[in-house]
């Protein structure tokens, strides 16, 4: 009875050891050094004052922009090769599918995070996804965002979205969209590169009522690039999950070969 109970939570024990391994390499990093994820911070108040331009070259503050409505903010950079494109079409595919109307109940904030692009680069990709929406909404409804260095860094801490820039000026990153009230309190993150109506309707609304959400809502993912010479970030996310699939595969068959000798042994006993 102990060999076959041992034996059965063998598979178990080794998933645990796995998940623990990968956990420490998550919490614990040097000090100082800077992680890539999001940190929710829900019920935290952004300041709505900071200053960045349009894509025509304007400044405007996010307060301005949310105009006292809630207010999705997504963070990317504009020649981001990974899924930043995906998460900005996911983006306008479901504002034209919840029941609140952009640009009378919500506004949108697609803010790069790449002190380097301009206001060029935001109309690029303003005319990129504009067009499923151009003829419904105003252009004022979803403005496409760059900013300096102080302002952006200074935005992205308030909501806790950390990202890494490598030394060939890619960046790896999260992906997620951030819901504020109107007076810029966070009130939900759905995180991943696709988003539910049903998720957003909710956001919307608990954005309008400034109510936080307490709860995570889709799979985190991150963005990265690899280059010739090999980014680290990305080896070791590939290298840990690689050795978590093979510590799952180990166990399981260890786990129905301890089994099936189990089963003979018992048959053979009572045959004895």
């Amino acid at each position: 009875m102990i060999k076959k109970t041992t034996h059965s939570i063998l598979p178990i024990l080794t998933l645990s050891l796995a998940f623990v391994a990968g956990s420490a390499y998550a919490d614990n990093r040097p000090a100082g050094q800077v992680r890539v994820g999001i940190e929710e911070r829900l019920g935290h108040m952004v300041p709505l004052d900071l200053v960045f331009k349009d894509s025509k070259g304007r400044n405007v503050t996010l307060r301005q922009i949310a105009d006292g409505k809630p207010l999705i903010i997504d963070m990317a950079y504009y020649e981001c090769p990974g899924i930043c494109d995906v998460v900005v079409g996911g983006l306008a595919r479901v504002v034209t599918e919840v029941p609140q109307v952009l640009g009378r109940d919500f506004n949108v904030a697609t803010i790069s995070f790449n002190p380097a692009d301009k206001p060029s680069d935001a109309m690029k990709k303003k005319q990129q996804f504009w067009g499923s929406l151009k003829d419904r909404v105003s252009s004022s409804a979803w403005r496409f965002l760059t900013g300096d260095s102080a302002g952006i860094h200074e935005l992205t801490d308030s909501l806790g979205f950390h990202f890494v820039r490598d030394k060939y000026g890619m960046f790896t990153h999260p992906t997620a969209l951030i819901f504020l009230s109107g007076d810029g309190r966070i009130v939900r993150y759905v995180q991943g590169t696709t988003f539910a109506e049903a998720d957003v309707r909710m956001a919307l609304t608990e954005a309008k009522a400034n109510s936080p959400a307490y709860i995570i809502t889709s799979t985190p993912k991150v963005c990265f690039s690899h280059n010739p010479e090999g980014n680290k970030i990305a080896d070791i996310i590939l290298q840990l999950g690689g050795a978590g699939t093979l510590v799952f595969v180990a166990g399981f068959l260890l786990f129905m070969k301890s089994k099936k000798k189990l089963g003979r042994n018992d048959g053979q006993k009572e045959i004895s």
